[in-house]
């Protein structure tokens, strides 16, 4: 792409994120294939509209891994706050279950199976919560 195609199409999309039409925003960075504008509207969803989902869209986009990965973390220990760290036991996370196989055990919790890297995630920030 020329180079003042691009300049163009990222000025566009910064008057565009300005006057808060994101959805124009968005589709001249991505023409442009310009992350850090892609990462601009994520950072928008994610701490000025407390809009977590939306913003992993557009830095799942951008390839803006650093930020997912800081996404997933707080999304880890979300759930662990909601969940209690006492239910998250070693073994109940690493076998995979049918549906039909999917009952309650002894404390009333069914098996959901997990990334092993996302229940490492989960591990250690219980263990830093104590």
């Amino acid at each position: 792409m020329d180079a003042r195609i691009k300049e163009e199409l990222i000025r566009r999309g910064d008057v565009a994120f300005e006057e808060e039409d994101f959805h124009r925003a968005r589709e001249f960075y991505t023409k442009a294939g310009y992350s850090e504008g892609l990462i601009r509207i994520g950072d928008y969803y994610m701490y000025e509209k407390r809009l977590p989902l939306m913003a992993y869209g557009y830095y799942k986009k951008a390839g803006a891994q650093i930020k997912i990965d800081d996404l997933h973390r707080r999304m880890v220990g979300a759930f662990a706050q909601w969940i209690g760290p006492d239910k998250l036991k070693d073994d109940s996370l690493e076998d995979v279950f049918a549906p039909d196989d999917m009952k309650p055990d002894k404390d009333g919790m069914i098996r959901v199976p997990v990334a092993t890297d996302l229940l490492k995630e989960a591990r250690k920030i219980l263990e830093n919560q104590h």
